[in-house]
């Protein structure tokens, strides 16, 4: 049955005549119709959006000038094996991530932000590639560019990609370990020609992928597609599956490539290291939640805000895709379903929690989106109903059309300074919430997609380019940290008092040790000194010592504030 044309747009079910539909379809098709032309354009695209402005901006607290430290000290000790960091052995992650810091660094001449930045870009484009392939196989290539744009899109992963962070690395190779497990699986059940060869070697594609993961952030680089695999096999009941999947060889090739690095760590840092490899870092960590201690509820309430603008859709893809409508994509819809509720569960079981522990499973969500997105711009949904697509539509459309005004009023009160800077953005906001009302009255499905991903490519890049070195002065350590080495003589002595992490000072001063301080009488030890020393402490703790009764000279050297923190260097001379 033909959809009257009458109707309006905005009602009823989407049901479109067999020739509107395929018209509507070929010309979707003609947009980027080869794969290599595909591919290109996400190239260029990352290009653009995670590598041109990564060095516009310094290492913010609290990871990047940490990890880029452990990458300089790794250098600087020829120790590759066993990482140290402010002088001490460093348990907390495995090399991976640092060899990447490290050699990019190599290759850029020196320590910058850029070159510690570079392999979350370069991975992240990885994954960008790897979730476009994905979608290929499971769907089509029009899915897997949708998918692929969607994902590079989303907040979290945007943002983590331009920042010298190890999840989306571990993303990439939890992905890679996937992506090898679904290539077999779909080879050895005959959804594909594949040649015998080929069958048998990419499932050990999904053990290296493993392993590799697991030596960038440990043990969960072996949990999260390992869990996958699994449950995917069971929710199949394919019985066979894990017969043939090779478990026990695959999983010594895992070990023995971990162990590549692992053993001689060992050997180096002892019973200590083992220790705290084993235990504090991993069983430890999941299971008491030392740290980043959240509620069992926390991601219901945080992914929904890191995959936004896409979270908005997620719903009508994971109802499309039980729906009747997408029954002939049921196993690709369940893979996906799989890998995100799998991934999801495990983390919300940990009493640990940040948010971007949840990466390893945006490719999934991604492609869930995709899924629908792409039958919706194709005009092939004919009994779906259209609420599902226009409830987040226009709230989207909604915050859009509001959030430019509120933005500047924000602004006007908090950061008065920075007005002038947020008119762009604000404008890009409400137009493009306006743009987005306009194409969907036209039934301009394809175009809305793509101006949500260029919308949101568009506030990154100037947010990067404009707003991020305006607000680096309030944000980096560089400055404070060039008080102390204008100052400081060889010899003479820095410390930090109160907990608040020695890593960005050693990255901007260069200064191993820096002395950790925890007590007051610790503080004025130290400022009792013979010698000049120089001492970093937070504000408040400073204005406490300060009005102590007895305490040592403490001469206010600078005080800047470097990301959350109010820092004061003060000096005993």
């Amino acid at each position: 049955m033909r959809r009257d044309s009458r109707m309006p747009s905005g009602h009823g079910v989407l049901i479109k005549g067999k020739g509107e539909a395929n018209s509507m379809n070929k010309r979707f098709s003609t947009i980027y119709p080869q794969k290599w032309s595909q591919i290109a354009l996400l190239v260029a695209f990352c290009l653009v959006f995670f590598f041109l402005n990564l060095n516009q901006w310094d290492l913010w607290n609290p990871d990047e000038p940490r990890y880029a430290h452990v990458a300089r000290e790794m250098v600087d000790r020829g120790d590759w094996i066993l990482m140290h960091f402010n002088g001490k052995m460093y348990d907390d992650k495995p090399p991976f991530f640092f060899w990447m810091i490290a050699f990019s660094s190599f290759l850029s001449g020196g320590f910058t932000p850029f070159s510690a930045r570079f392999p979350s870009a370069f991975f992240g484009t990885l994954t960008v590639l790897l979730t476009f392939l994905l979608g290929k196989r499971l769907y089509s290539s029009r899915t897997g560019l949708l998918g692929a744009l969607i994902l590079a899109t989303s907040v979290e992963f945007f943002y983590l990609a331009t920042r010298a962070n190890i999840d989306v690395t571990l993303t990439f190779f939890t992905t890679a370990s996937l992506f090898c497990f679904l290539v077999w699986n779909q080879s050895r059940r005959g959804e594909e020609t594949r040649p015998d060869h080929f069958r048998g070697r990419s499932i050990y594609g999904f053990y290296i992928g493993m392993a590799v993961a697991t030596v960038t952030k440990g043990p969960v680089g072996l949990a999260l597609p390992l869990v996958v695999a699994l449950v995917y096999l069971f929710a199949r009941k394919d019985w066979r599956g894990f017969k043939e999947m090779k478990l026990l060889p695959g999983m010594m090739l895992m070990v023995a490539l971990v162990l590549c690095w692992y053993l001689p760590a060992v050997l180096k840092g002892g019973q200590v290291y083992l220790h705290a490899t084993l235990f504090k870092q991993t069983i430890d960590r999941y299971a008491t939640g030392w740290s980043h201690v959240k509620p069992f509820y926390y991601y219901f309430l945080n992914f929904p805000v890191e995959f936004l603008p896409w979270f908005l859709f997620l719903p009508a893809g994971f109802v499309y895709g039980f729906s009747r409508e997408s029954l002939r994509k049921r196993k690709a819809f369940l893979f996906l379903l799989t890998w995100l509720v799998a991934i999801f569960i495990v983390f919300s079981i940990s009493k640990g929690k940040r948010g971007l522990y949840l990466l390893p499973l945006y490719p999934a969500a991604s492609l869930i989106v995709a899924a629908f997105f792409e039958d919706y711009i194709s005009h092939q949904m004919e009994n779906f109903r259209r609420e599902w697509v226009l409830f987040p539509l226009y709230g989207l459309i909604g915050a859009m059309v509001m959030g430019g005004p509120i933005l500047l009023w924000l602004v006007s009160r908090q950061f008065p300074a920075f007005l002038p800077y947020s008119v762009p953005g604000a404008f890009l906001i409400t137009a493009g919430g306006m743009a987005l009302f306009f194409l969907n009255r036209s039934n301009r499905h394809g175009a809305i997609l793509f101006l949500i991903v260029g919308i949101i490519a568009t506030g990154f890049f100037y947010t990067q380019r404009v707003i991020f070195p305006r607000v680096n002065p309030m944000k980096s350590a560089r400055f404070i940290c060039q008080e102390i080495t204008s100052r400081i003589q060889p010899g003479e002595k820095l410390a930090i008092y109160g907990g608040f992490g020695t890593g960005p000072y050693n990255f901007y001063t260069g200064i191993v040790p820096i002395l950790e301080l925890d007590k007051k009488e610790e503080l004025s030890r130290f400022l009792e000194s013979s010698r000049r020393v120089f001492c970093l402490l937070k504000h408040r703790d400073y204005s406490s010592f300060m009005a102590m009764e007895g305490r040592p000279t403490a001469n206010t050297i600078a005080r800047r504030g470097v990301g959350d923190d109010d820092i004061v260097l003060i000096s005993n001379r």
